[in-house]
Protein backbone atom coordinates (compact mmCIF):
# COMPACT_ATOMS: atom_id res chain seq x y z
CA UNK A 1 0.00 0.00 0.00
CA UNK A 2 1.39 3.27 -0.48
CA UNK A 3 0.09 6.60 1.04
CA UNK A 4 0.78 10.54 -0.18
CA UNK A 5 0.85 13.06 2.19
CA UNK A 6 -0.41 16.36 0.99
CA UNK A 7 1.36 19.08 2.11
CA UNK A 8 -0.86 22.61 2.76
CA UNK A 9 0.88 24.22 0.16
CA UNK A 10 0.08 23.50 -3.01
CA UNK A 11 3.94 24.43 -4.84
CA UNK A 12 5.23 21.80 -1.83
CA UNK A 13 6.12 18.49 -3.39
CA UNK A 14 3.32 15.38 -2.17
CA UNK A 15 5.47 13.19 -0.14
CA UNK A 16 5.10 9.45 -1.27
CA UNK A 17 5.15 6.32 1.80
CA UNK A 18 4.49 3.07 0.71
CA UNK A 19 3.74 0.55 3.23
CA UNK A 20 4.20 -2.74 2.22
CA UNK A 21 3.83 -5.97 3.89
CA UNK A 22 7.28 -5.73 5.19
CA UNK A 23 6.59 -1.91 6.04
CA UNK A 24 3.77 -3.34 8.50
CA UNK A 25 5.81 -6.06 10.25
CA UNK A 26 8.12 -3.07 11.07
CA UNK A 27 6.08 -1.09 11.96
CA UNK A 28 4.40 -3.73 14.61
CA UNK A 29 8.34 -4.64 15.46
CA UNK A 30 9.36 -1.02 16.06
CA UNK A 31 6.08 -0.49 18.40
CA UNK A 32 6.77 -3.81 20.28
CA UNK A 33 10.47 -2.89 20.92
CA UNK A 34 9.47 0.39 22.60
CA UNK A 35 6.77 -1.29 24.37
CA UNK A 36 8.97 -3.82 26.08
CA UNK A 37 11.93 -1.31 26.68
CA UNK A 38 8.68 1.03 28.43
CA UNK A 39 7.80 -2.36 30.43
CA UNK A 40 11.11 -3.21 31.67
CA UNK A 41 11.09 0.74 32.98
CA UNK A 42 7.83 0.39 34.84
CA UNK A 43 8.26 -2.73 36.96
CA UNK A 44 11.72 -1.81 37.83
CA UNK A 45 11.30 2.04 38.82
CA UNK A 46 8.14 1.25 40.76
CA UNK A 47 10.03 -1.59 43.11
CA UNK A 48 13.11 0.56 43.61
CA UNK A 49 10.41 3.39 44.62
CA UNK A 50 9.15 0.76 47.07
CA UNK A 51 12.56 -0.56 48.56
CA UNK A 52 13.39 3.07 49.30
CA UNK A 53 10.75 4.29 51.13
CA UNK A 54 10.23 1.00 53.47
CA UNK A 55 13.61 1.86 54.77
CA UNK A 56 11.56 4.72 56.61
CA UNK A 57 12.54 8.77 55.35
CA UNK A 58 16.01 10.46 55.57
CA UNK A 59 16.78 14.10 55.36
CA UNK A 60 19.68 12.96 53.26
CA UNK A 61 17.62 11.07 51.09
CA UNK A 62 15.23 13.33 50.16
CA UNK A 63 17.01 14.41 46.67
CA UNK A 64 17.28 10.97 45.71
CA UNK A 65 13.34 10.34 46.22
CA UNK A 66 12.79 13.62 44.47
CA UNK A 67 14.69 12.34 41.15
CA UNK A 68 12.79 8.92 41.57
CA UNK A 69 9.53 11.19 41.54
CA UNK A 70 10.73 12.86 38.49
CA UNK A 71 11.87 10.03 36.64
CA UNK A 72 8.88 8.36 37.76
CA UNK A 73 6.81 11.04 36.16
CA UNK A 74 9.23 11.05 33.23
CA UNK A 75 8.56 6.99 32.40
CA UNK A 76 4.51 7.76 32.67
CA UNK A 77 4.71 10.61 30.06
CA UNK A 78 6.77 7.99 27.88
CA UNK A 79 4.15 5.51 28.66
CA UNK A 80 1.21 7.80 27.32
CA UNK A 81 3.44 8.52 24.28
CA UNK A 82 3.17 4.84 24.12
CA UNK A 83 -0.04 4.29 24.58
CA UNK A 84 -0.96 7.08 22.06
CA UNK A 85 1.16 5.78 19.19
CA UNK A 86 -0.25 2.49 19.70
CA UNK A 87 -3.43 3.43 19.47
CA UNK A 88 -2.74 5.17 16.32
CA UNK A 89 -0.75 2.29 14.84
CA UNK A 90 -4.35 0.43 15.80
CA UNK A 91 -6.52 2.86 13.67
CA UNK A 92 -4.44 2.74 11.12
CA UNK A 93 -4.98 -0.95 10.75
CA UNK A 94 -8.56 -0.50 11.47
CA UNK A 95 -8.91 1.51 8.56
CA UNK A 96 -6.82 -0.65 5.87
CA UNK A 97 -8.91 -3.12 6.74
CA UNK A 98 -11.96 -1.68 6.20
CA UNK A 99 -10.56 -0.73 2.80
CA UNK A 100 -9.72 -4.51 2.90
CA UNK A 101 -13.26 -5.61 3.43
CA UNK A 102 -12.06 -8.19 6.63
CA UNK A 103 -14.85 -9.64 8.30
CA UNK A 104 -14.98 -8.27 11.83
CA UNK A 105 -15.16 -11.99 12.90
CA UNK A 106 -11.92 -12.48 12.04
CA UNK A 107 -10.32 -9.12 13.45
CA UNK A 108 -8.84 -8.91 17.01
CA UNK A 109 -11.01 -7.05 18.97
CA UNK A 110 -8.47 -5.44 21.13
CA UNK A 111 -7.91 -3.33 18.71
CA UNK A 112 -11.31 -1.26 19.43
CA UNK A 113 -10.47 1.75 20.33
CA UNK A 114 -13.38 1.90 23.19
CA UNK A 115 -12.04 -0.86 25.20
CA UNK A 116 -10.46 -0.13 28.64
CA UNK A 117 -6.88 -1.89 28.00
CA UNK A 118 -5.20 1.13 27.47
CA UNK A 119 -7.49 3.90 28.99
CA UNK A 120 -5.59 4.11 32.31
CA UNK A 121 -2.75 6.56 33.40
CA UNK A 122 -0.96 4.24 35.37
CA UNK A 123 2.53 2.66 34.01
CA UNK A 124 2.12 -0.82 35.46
CA UNK A 125 -1.54 -1.13 34.22
CA UNK A 126 -0.71 0.91 30.54
CA UNK A 127 2.22 -1.84 30.61
CA UNK A 128 -0.17 -4.84 31.03
CA UNK A 129 -2.93 -3.74 28.60
CA UNK A 130 0.72 -3.53 25.91
CA UNK A 131 0.99 -6.64 25.73
CA UNK A 132 -2.09 -7.78 24.85
CA UNK A 133 -2.53 -4.93 22.45
CA UNK A 134 0.80 -5.95 20.27
CA UNK A 135 -0.43 -9.60 20.43
CA UNK A 136 -3.57 -7.55 18.64
CA UNK A 137 -1.74 -5.88 16.07
CA UNK A 138 0.50 -9.28 15.29
CA UNK A 139 -2.88 -10.55 14.73
CA UNK A 140 -3.99 -7.68 12.44
CA UNK A 141 -0.62 -7.68 10.48
CA UNK A 142 -1.26 -11.28 9.58
CA UNK A 143 -4.80 -10.95 8.45
CA UNK A 144 -4.25 -7.83 6.70
CA UNK A 145 -0.94 -10.21 4.98
CA UNK A 146 -3.66 -12.99 4.07
CA UNK A 147 -5.92 -10.48 2.29
CA UNK A 148 -2.89 -9.09 0.05
CA UNK A 149 -1.74 -12.88 -0.79
CA UNK A 150 -5.39 -14.00 -1.89
CA UNK A 151 -5.64 -10.63 -3.94
CA UNK A 152 -2.22 -8.71 -5.19
CA UNK A 153 -4.01 -6.15 -6.74
CA UNK A 154 -5.45 -5.05 -3.90
CA UNK A 155 -3.68 -2.67 -2.21
CA UNK A 156 -3.63 -0.81 -5.02
CA UNK A 157 -7.27 -0.78 -6.32
CA UNK A 158 -8.92 0.58 -2.55
CA UNK A 159 -9.24 4.18 -2.55
CA UNK A 160 -7.13 5.05 0.02
CA UNK A 161 -6.19 8.76 -0.44
CA UNK A 162 -8.34 11.94 -0.73
CA UNK A 163 -8.44 13.12 -4.41
CA UNK A 164 -6.65 15.88 -4.55
CA UNK A 165 -3.27 16.25 -5.60
CA UNK A 166 -1.29 18.99 -3.50
CA UNK A 167 -4.85 20.97 -2.85
CA UNK A 168 -5.89 22.52 0.19
CA UNK A 169 -9.07 20.98 1.30
CA UNK A 170 -11.78 21.44 3.81
CA UNK A 171 -14.94 19.41 4.28
CA UNK A 172 -17.85 21.48 3.84
CA UNK A 173 -20.83 18.57 4.40
CA UNK A 174 -20.61 15.39 5.86
CA UNK A 175 -21.42 12.12 5.32
CA UNK A 176 -25.03 11.21 7.17
CA UNK A 177 -28.50 12.23 7.95
CA UNK A 178 -29.57 16.05 7.86
CA UNK A 179 -31.69 18.98 6.18
CA UNK A 180 -31.31 19.73 2.93
CA UNK A 181 -30.15 23.37 2.27
CA UNK A 182 -31.84 23.15 -1.02
CA UNK A 183 -35.33 21.88 -0.70
CA UNK A 184 -35.80 21.96 3.53
CA UNK A 185 -36.24 18.40 3.41
CA UNK A 186 -34.62 15.85 5.55
CA UNK A 187 -32.75 13.47 3.36
CA UNK A 188 -29.21 11.10 4.21
CA UNK A 189 -26.32 12.48 2.60
CA UNK A 190 -24.13 9.63 1.05
CA UNK A 191 -20.56 11.20 0.63
CA UNK A 192 -18.75 13.99 1.61
CA UNK A 193 -18.54 18.08 0.24
CA UNK A 194 -14.39 18.96 0.20
CA UNK A 195 -14.35 22.80 -0.51
CA UNK A 196 -11.07 23.30 -2.38
CA UNK A 197 -10.05 26.13 -5.10
CA UNK A 198 -11.51 25.90 -8.32
CA UNK A 199 -9.23 24.25 -10.64
CA UNK A 200 -7.57 21.94 -8.53
CA UNK A 201 -6.40 18.46 -9.74
CA UNK A 202 -8.88 15.99 -9.26
CA UNK A 203 -6.94 12.57 -8.82
CA UNK A 204 -8.34 9.11 -8.49
CA UNK A 205 -8.46 8.04 -4.99
CA UNK A 206 -7.31 4.05 -6.11
CA UNK A 207 -6.70 2.18 -9.15
CA UNK A 208 -9.44 1.13 -11.36
CA UNK A 209 -11.66 1.77 -14.49
CA UNK A 210 -13.73 4.58 -15.19
CA UNK A 211 -17.39 3.65 -15.37
CA UNK A 212 -19.38 6.85 -16.50
CA UNK A 213 -18.04 10.38 -17.40
CA UNK A 214 -19.93 12.89 -18.12
CA UNK A 215 -23.59 13.99 -16.74
CA UNK A 216 -26.75 12.19 -15.61
CA UNK A 217 -29.94 12.05 -16.59
CA UNK A 218 -32.58 13.79 -14.58
CA UNK A 219 -35.26 11.18 -15.20
CA UNK A 220 -33.13 8.53 -14.82
CA UNK A 221 -32.11 8.99 -11.12
CA UNK A 222 -32.90 12.11 -8.69
CA UNK A 223 -29.56 12.43 -7.36
CA UNK A 224 -26.55 12.04 -9.29
CA UNK A 225 -28.21 14.53 -11.64
CA UNK A 226 -27.43 17.19 -8.96
CA UNK A 227 -23.52 16.67 -9.05
CA UNK A 228 -23.25 17.96 -12.42
CA UNK A 229 -20.26 16.79 -13.91
CA UNK A 230 -19.42 13.27 -12.86
CA UNK A 231 -17.14 10.27 -13.03
CA UNK A 232 -17.58 6.72 -11.56
CA UNK A 233 -14.21 4.75 -11.13
CA UNK A 234 -14.82 1.02 -10.56
CA UNK A 235 -12.06 -0.72 -8.00
CA UNK A 236 -13.52 -4.05 -8.67
CA UNK A 237 -14.08 -6.17 -5.14
CA UNK A 238 -12.96 -2.69 -3.60
CA UNK A 239 -15.81 -1.28 -4.36
CA UNK A 240 -16.21 2.06 -6.35
CA UNK A 241 -16.33 6.36 -6.24
CA UNK A 242 -18.00 9.10 -7.22
CA UNK A 243 -16.33 12.78 -7.74
CA UNK A 244 -19.15 15.37 -8.98
CA UNK A 245 -19.14 18.87 -9.19
CA UNK A 246 -15.76 18.53 -11.82
CA UNK A 247 -15.31 21.88 -13.44
CA UNK A 248 -14.19 19.49 -16.49
CA UNK A 249 -13.77 15.97 -16.93
CA UNK A 250 -10.25 14.79 -18.25
CA UNK A 251 -10.53 10.96 -18.60
CA UNK A 252 -12.92 8.96 -20.44
CA UNK A 253 -15.27 5.62 -20.01
CA UNK A 254 -13.23 2.66 -19.61
CA UNK A 255 -9.97 4.22 -19.43
CA UNK A 256 -7.55 2.82 -16.70
CA UNK A 257 -6.87 4.90 -13.85
CA UNK A 258 -4.16 4.49 -11.05
CA UNK A 259 -4.29 5.67 -7.57
CA UNK A 260 -3.76 9.40 -7.95
CA UNK A 261 -3.80 9.94 -11.49
CA UNK A 262 -5.61 13.36 -12.79
CA UNK A 263 -9.50 12.45 -13.77
CA UNK A 264 -10.71 16.37 -13.75
CA UNK A 265 -10.77 19.80 -12.08
CA UNK A 266 -12.56 21.45 -9.21
CA UNK A 267 -15.84 23.19 -10.14
CA UNK A 268 -19.14 24.33 -9.24
CA UNK A 269 -21.43 22.27 -11.83
CA UNK A 270 -24.75 21.19 -10.81
CA UNK A 271 -26.19 21.78 -7.65
CA UNK A 272 -23.29 23.83 -6.13
CA UNK A 273 -22.63 27.28 -5.39
CA UNK A 274 -18.98 27.63 -5.05
CA UNK A 275 -15.94 25.32 -6.06
CA UNK A 276 -16.27 22.12 -4.29
CA UNK A 277 -15.76 18.04 -4.92
CA UNK A 278 -18.52 16.02 -4.13
CA UNK A 279 -16.72 12.80 -2.92
CA UNK A 280 -18.59 9.24 -2.49
CA UNK A 281 -16.82 6.14 -1.67
CA UNK A 282 -19.54 3.19 -2.21
CA UNK A 283 -17.91 -0.20 -0.49
CA UNK A 284 -19.46 -4.09 -1.13
CA UNK A 285 -22.50 -4.94 0.96
CA UNK A 286 -23.81 -8.23 0.25
CA UNK A 287 -24.91 -8.32 -3.32
CA UNK A 288 -24.56 -5.01 -3.97
CA UNK A 289 -22.60 -1.74 -3.51
CA UNK A 290 -23.94 0.92 -0.58
CA UNK A 291 -22.61 4.35 -0.15
CA UNK A 292 -20.54 4.31 2.97
CA UNK A 293 -18.60 7.71 4.88
CA UNK A 294 -15.26 8.31 2.90
CA UNK A 295 -13.75 10.17 5.52
CA UNK A 296 -12.60 6.88 6.67
CA UNK A 297 -10.59 5.75 3.72
CA UNK A 298 -8.46 8.82 3.26
CA UNK A 299 -5.34 7.17 5.23
CA UNK A 300 -3.30 10.12 4.28
CA UNK A 301 -5.30 13.01 6.17
CA UNK A 302 -6.34 11.23 9.47
CA UNK A 303 -5.25 14.13 12.16
CA UNK A 304 -8.09 14.95 14.77
CA UNK A 305 -10.87 12.04 13.36
CA UNK A 306 -12.29 9.83 15.84
CA UNK A 307 -11.18 6.68 16.18
CA UNK A 308 -13.24 4.01 15.53
CA UNK A 309 -13.79 -0.09 15.51
CA UNK A 310 -14.26 -1.92 12.38
CA UNK A 311 -17.27 -2.74 13.49
CA UNK A 312 -18.22 0.90 13.83
CA UNK A 313 -16.98 1.87 10.16
CA UNK A 314 -18.10 -1.26 8.75
CA UNK A 315 -22.11 -0.06 10.07
CA UNK A 316 -21.80 2.90 8.63
CA UNK A 317 -23.49 2.48 5.06
CA UNK A 318 -26.17 4.49 4.26
CA UNK A 319 -29.85 3.35 3.99
CA UNK A 320 -32.22 2.61 1.23
CA UNK A 321 -33.21 3.44 -0.88
CA UNK A 322 -30.24 4.93 -2.87
CA UNK A 323 -30.28 5.60 -6.93
CA UNK A 324 -28.12 3.35 -8.84
CA UNK A 325 -25.05 3.56 -9.33
CA UNK A 326 -24.04 5.31 -13.06
CA UNK A 327 -21.77 2.94 -15.28
CA UNK A 328 -22.28 0.13 -12.15
CA UNK A 329 -25.98 -0.43 -11.41
CA UNK A 330 -27.21 1.26 -14.52
CA UNK A 331 -25.48 1.37 -17.86
CA UNK A 332 -23.54 4.72 -18.63
CA UNK A 333 -25.43 4.65 -22.20
CA UNK A 334 -28.77 4.36 -20.13
CA UNK A 335 -28.18 7.24 -17.76
CA UNK A 336 -25.38 9.47 -19.82
CA UNK A 337 -26.82 13.00 -20.73
CA UNK A 338 -25.73 14.23 -23.92
CA UNK A 339 -22.25 16.12 -23.15
CA UNK A 340 -22.07 19.30 -22.32
CA UNK A 341 -19.28 22.15 -22.80
CA UNK A 342 -16.26 22.04 -20.65
CA UNK A 343 -17.17 24.30 -17.27
CA UNK A 344 -20.68 24.57 -17.96
CA UNK A 345 -22.98 23.74 -14.89
CA UNK A 346 -25.97 21.23 -15.72
CA UNK A 347 -28.53 20.46 -13.19
CA UNK A 348 -29.15 23.94 -11.95
CA UNK A 349 -29.25 24.52 -8.11
CA UNK A 350 -32.73 25.79 -6.90
CA UNK A 351 -32.51 28.63 -4.10
CA UNK A 352 -31.99 27.48 -0.72
CA UNK A 353 -35.18 27.52 1.14
CA UNK A 354 -35.19 30.54 4.29
CA UNK A 355 -35.83 28.98 7.47
CA UNK A 356 -38.02 31.12 9.95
Amino acid sequence: MEFQFHPASASSTVRTVPLSVAGQRILVIVSGAAALVAISLWLTVPLSLRRRESRGPAPRLAPAAEVERSDRAQIAAIGRILRERALDNGDLLNRIAFLYDVAFAVWPRILNPERPWLSSDDPEQIAAGFSLYLKGLEKARDVLEQRERADADLPGRVPAIFPFDGAIFEPSAFFGPRVSPWTGNEEFFPGVDLAAPGGSAVVASGGGTVVFAGTVRRSQTDWFWRLGNVVVVSHGAAGATVYGHLAHIEVKRGQQVTRGQRIGVVGSTGWAISPQLHYEYWRRSGSSLRPTDPMFAGLDRRAGQKLLSLEQMEASSAPGPLDPLPGVEISAEKVGAPERPAGSASGRAPKRRKHV
